[in-house]
């Protein structure tokens, strides 16, 4: 696919070119202009962000050729076609945003900007047939009884877990729901999880061309036909299935070694997340004997605060169970509200 055939883009009904994209330099949609200047240059790559969530954010060359296969795979799979409306309301400085103007760009989308905000959905007033949005995002909406609720059709899911309470939620909504799988160095989704419905799923499943392994460490390892130029190795743990479709675990950086004892943190926060109203992570401090001893950091103050670790310990073995529970006002987090494991840690252990 050569990026130099698909140079238009139609926002809110109307269309726009290298001859009018300066209408777009607005507050509401100065991000949307810079990278739609960006894509109809002369460069066959557009410059990317990641999100920080492993470290510091970094900037990444991508092809403009590859994130049209990609935008490709997915207006193929959810059967998009020309004037079919698509939600804006990621940042465009991120890959998620980004790859939304693509789908756009090559699938003759409407595309509805709005600006990104805790509930993008007050924001809309009419059918929306394709939508991205954050956990946070979705969930604002749902809580809310947002009446706008009504105009989604399709919507993925993306840059956080989908947790047990919004999966249950998500259960009764009338629009097909989607978690997805992927990363900046991916462009975006290469598996998808059915969330609601008849056909809901338990476990992500792979896009066609892409091809999946574990590394020796466990960890998932990814090849997208003309999308990634190699196999990207990940530090996702993943689990497979016999039909092809896996899990992940957590992360390889945020297992936690206490006494000899390989624990990882989502794990054991999945299995008590019902009994907190309130942000919180299982990280770890220094101890003499086992190195490092598990414990329960809140972002406030739960409201069973005093019996909590008493109410853990019905739901946790022995091993799991943390030593403490400690509360911070606030997590660190990314630009894209991704928790800083690692910077907690630091915090509580006062390095």
């Amino acid at each position: 696919m050569n990026h130099k055939a698909y140079q238009n883009i139609l926002v809110e009904g109307k269309l726009y070119n290298k001859e009018n994209i300066t209408e777009l330099v607005s507050a509401e949609t100065a991000d949307l202009y810079l990278f739609l200047q960006q894509w109809m240059d002369d460069s066959p790559e557009i410059t990317v962000r990641t999100s920080g969530s492993t470290g510091i954010p970094k900037e990444i060359k991508v092809k403009k050729d590859a994130t049209l296969i990609s935008a490709k795979q997915t207006l193929g799979y959810f059967g998009l076609k020309p004037g079919m409306t698509a939600l804006l309301c990621l940042p465009v400085s991120y890959i998620a945003g980004k790859m939304m103007v693509v789908r756009a760009i090559l699938g003759q989308l409407n595309m509805i900007a709005v600006t990104p905000s805790a509930n993008p959905l007050k924001d809309i007033s009419s059918t929306i047939d394709f939508a991205s949005f954050t956990p946070m995002q979705i969930l604002n909406g749902i809580r809310s009884k947002d009446a706008n609720i009504k105009h989604l059709r399709k919507v993925i899911i993306g840059g956080g877990k989908v947790d047990k309470e919004l999966n249950a939620l998500l259960q009764d909504m009338p629009f097909e729901a989607f978690e997805t799988y992927g990363m900046t160095e991916t462009l975006s989704h290469i598996a998808l999880r059915r969330i609601n419905g008849a056909t809901r799923q338990e476990a992500f499943y792979p896009l066609e061309g892409v091809v999946l392994d574990k590394d020796a460490r466990g960890c998932l390892s990814v090849y997208a036909e003309g999308i990634t130029d190699k196999t990207l190795t990940t530090n996702d743990i993943a689990e497979f299935r016999s039909d092809g479709s896996f899990n992940i675990i957590g992360r390889i950086d945020n297992v936690i070694n206490s006494g000899g004892i390989k624990h990882s943190p989502e794990s054991i926060e999945k299995k008590i997340r019902h009994l907190l109203n309130v942000p919180f992570v299982i990280s770890a401090l220094p101890h003499k004997l086992l190195g490092l001893e598990l414990v329960i950091v809140t972002e406030g103050r739960p409201s069973d605060s005093s019996s909590l670790l008493s109410a853990i310990g019905k739901e946790l073995s022995r091993h799991e169970l943390p030593a403490a529970h400690i509360i911070l006002q606030h997590f660190p987090k990314t630009e894209s509200g991704k928790i800083k494991r690692a910077e907690i840690m630091k915090i509580i252990s006062g390095a």
